[in-house]
């Protein structure tokens, strides 16, 4: 119970480093946005490469949580047009959303397996039975 939590709490914490990540490379300009992705894409591709399940959880996390700061940049002020425009600006973060937390995930993994290929570790493999053991094999073995 106590490891979920802290799990759960990490993920959060992945997340809104993402998003607060996302916030302030967008005061500094689009160059720090796209430094900031290219980080957390490379992250997401090294522990999807090196088949680190919990490294490529919280890289997901970051990544959902700069998503959600792309949504807040994209974000229609309630005063500012009618109610077309919200819709498309609800549109506009749906789509961010499935981007980011679904589509770029499956790119990056799919990326990873196909151009940066890691072999499988040998797996160990039993020795045949000398004659010996077979003479000595009984139906109690």
């Amino acid at each position: 119970m106590l490891k979920t939590l802290g799990w759960l709490l990490v993920l959060l914490l992945a997340w809104f480093a993402g998003f607060a990540g996302m916030g302030m490379a967008l005061i500094g300009g689009a160059v720090w946005a796209l430094g900031l992705l290219a980080v957390v894409w490379g992250l997401f591709l090294l522990a999807v490469t090196l088949r680190r399940v919990p490294l490529r959880d919280i890289a997901w996390a970051a990544n959902l949580g700069y998503g959600f700061g792309v949504m807040r940049w994209l974000d229609v002020p309630a005063e500012a047009g009618s109610g077309a425009v919200r819709w498309l600006a609800m549109g506009a973060s749906l789509l961010c959303l499935v981007f980011f937390g679904l589509v770029a995930p499956a790119l990056l993994a799919w990326i990873a397996g196909k151009w940066l290929p890691v072999p499988e570790p040998e797996l160990p493999v039993e020795q045949p039975a000398s004659p010996e053991r077979l003479r000595r094999w009984g139906p109690r073995d």
